[in-house]
């Protein structure tokens, strides 16, 4: 469930930037680069630190779709219901567009 940080520097928990989930309570928003591509991770975590779910997808082939504070984000499987949480926090917004890879991530921004 972690990303691939570059340094433990690069990882921002924003303590700021939080929501309630349905099923896990309130989830802090930590945010890192990933190693390959460098693209923006978003990881969730409980109020303890315990990881809630990896919300973003590393497709370093399609990161030159990105914009600033935009990431592929994994709504399907174990996230879809985080994934509905959290865009429904206000915090994210869907940019209607997505990955052009094997694997089709929707994009969105974190405000």
């Amino acid at each position: 469930m972690k990303t691939e940080k570059t340094s433990g520097s690069d990882t921002d928990t924003r303590k700021d930037l939080s929501f309630n989930s349905r099923h896990f309570g309130k989830a802090l928003i930590i945010t890192n680069a990933y190693r390959k591509g460098g693209s923006l991770g978003v990881e969730l975590v409980d109020i303890n630190g315990e990881g809630i779910a990896t919300l973003s997808v590393n497709i370093p082939e399609s990161s030159h779709l990105l914009g600033d504070n935009e990431f592929f984000v994994k709504t399907w499987s174990e996230n879809e219901e985080i994934a509905k949480d959290a865009l429904a926090s206000g915090l994210f917004r869907d940019t209607g567009r997505c990955s052009d890879g094997f694997i089709s991530a929707k994009i969105w921004a974190l405000k």
